[in-house]
This record gives structure tokens, C-alpha cells and sequence, in this order.
């Protein structure tokens, strides 16, 4: 089952190894902080450092919620991985809910 559809891939060097649909950061290295900049969802995953990455940075991906994220809310990358609702003011929301999803379950974003 396809869990992507992209619009735009850009292909850029990893700094770090993440798996596939894992958020990457616009150094190459896996979004592990909430409200990071992210750059997009990894279309594969990368095992060692240094290997180009394939970053989808326009489309439609399902990605892991933390926490409740209702129909339509906007996103941003969650510190256990995956996404959760953008707050009052976030610094770097990146992508809009096509889904709604429990903490747990898979969200469709479409990242824009």
C-alpha cells in the first residue's frame, strides 16, 4: 500500500540515518524536536550518513500522530517523531491534516 503521493522530491545529503516517512530536517538528519524546521518526509530510509536522501517536500504522506490532531488542523513535527497539532503560534508549521487521527494512529498531512 502506498503511503505517499508527492508532487516534489528533492534529493539531499543525509547527516544522520532515518527511516522511511521519518520528518527530515533541512540538514539532512531526522526531526527529533517538536516545532523543528522540517524540510519533508523521507521517501526511503538511509542507512548510512552521507547517502543522498530523496525528501518529499510537496505532497501527501501518512505520518505517526502525537496526540489528537482533528480534520484540517495545521501540524508540526512532535519530539517522539510524527506530528502533532501546531499550537497558538508555531514557529514551523509545515504541513495541514487530511485526516483526522488519535494519539498513536497514522495522519494523512498534505505538505506545502
Amino acid at each position: 500500500m502506498q503511503l505517499f503521493q508527492d508532487v516534489l522530491t528533492l534529493t539531499t545529503p543525509s547527516t544522520g540515518t532515518f527511516e522511511a516517512y521519518d520528518l527530515v530536517s533541512p540538514a539532512g538528519a531526522k526531526v527529533t524536536a517538536a516545532d523543528a524546521p522540517v524540510l519533508g518526509v523521507a521517501k526511503s530510509p538511509i542507512t548510512v550518513v552521507g547517502d543522498a536522501a530523496a525528501v518529499m517536500v510537496i505532497g501527501t504522506a501518512q505520518v505517526k500522530a502525537v496526540g489528537v490532531i482533528a480534520l484540517g488542523a495545521k501540524v508540526v513535527s512532535a519530539a517522539a517523531g510524527g506530528v502533532q497539532t501546531a499550537g497558538g503560534s508555531p514557529a514551523n508549521a509545515f504541513a495541514t491534516a487530511l485526516s483526522a487521527a488519535a494519539d498513536g494512529e497514522f495522519v494523512t498531512i498534505l505538505i506545502r
